[in-house]
């Protein structure tokens, strides 16, 4: 279980990561693979840190310059793409269509985390099939964070898919457990 000193340590070095990325120079559309790592990660810690924020203002504000950090990666990102492609950065939308926005995708990953939850994954193998609509809620989240008061729906949205953030999190950790458990004892896990 995360709490305010882990992190606080964990937010850190991820500040140093993020910061160290901002300096590189993409040369390559490949190099974007950190790029995508670093936001991930960043999307994942804003996530899970939320209602912890609320116990420190030092992490609230660790919080904050992470989400500016993120931010800035993914226009860097953006940048390096359109100037590939020949074509412009997107205006960014008023709050108010930000948010409404957001209701749309929130209830489309509402769908696909549900769809991924009816799913029955039996080994190591097939734990994408639940990470990757966990990494969209992480990222959902921690985009989200900042307009919750600008639709009366978001909230609720929020709320929950940080129910299947749980589910998602608790099956994917049984399932790393039991994988775990059958690497230690050297007998093979069943294959579904």
């Amino acid at each position: 279980m995360l709490d305010v000193p882990r992190a606080l340590a964990d937010g850190q070095a991820f500040v140093k990561n993020a910061e160290e990325e901002m300096d590189r120079k993409i040369l390559r559309e490949d190099q974007l693979y950190f790029i995508d790592n670093q936001v991930e990660a960043l999307d994942t810690f804003l996530a899970d840190t939320e209602d912890l924020s609320q116990e420190s203002a030092e992490l609230a504000a660790l919080r904050g310059q992470l989400r500016d950090l993120k931010g800035k990666l993914e226009k860097k990102s953006m940048e390096f793409l359109t100037s590939q492609e020949g074509s412009e950065l997107p205006e960014d939308l008023p709050p108010a269509e930000m948010a409404e926005a957001l209701v749309g995708y929130g209830r489309d990953f509402i769908k696909m985390a549900d769809d991924a939850l009816k799913t029955n994954i039996g080994n190591i193998e097939r734990v994408s099939e639940w990470e990757d609509p966990l990494s969209m809620i992480n990222s959902f989240l921690a985009d989200s964070e900042i307009y919750v008061q600008e639709h009366p729906d978001l909230p609720k949205v929020r709320k929950e898919l940080k129910s299947r953030k749980r589910e998602l999190q608790k099956r994917i950790a049984d399932v790393v457990a039991a994988w775990r458990a059958a690497d230690l004892t050297g007998g093979d896990e069943d294959e579904d």
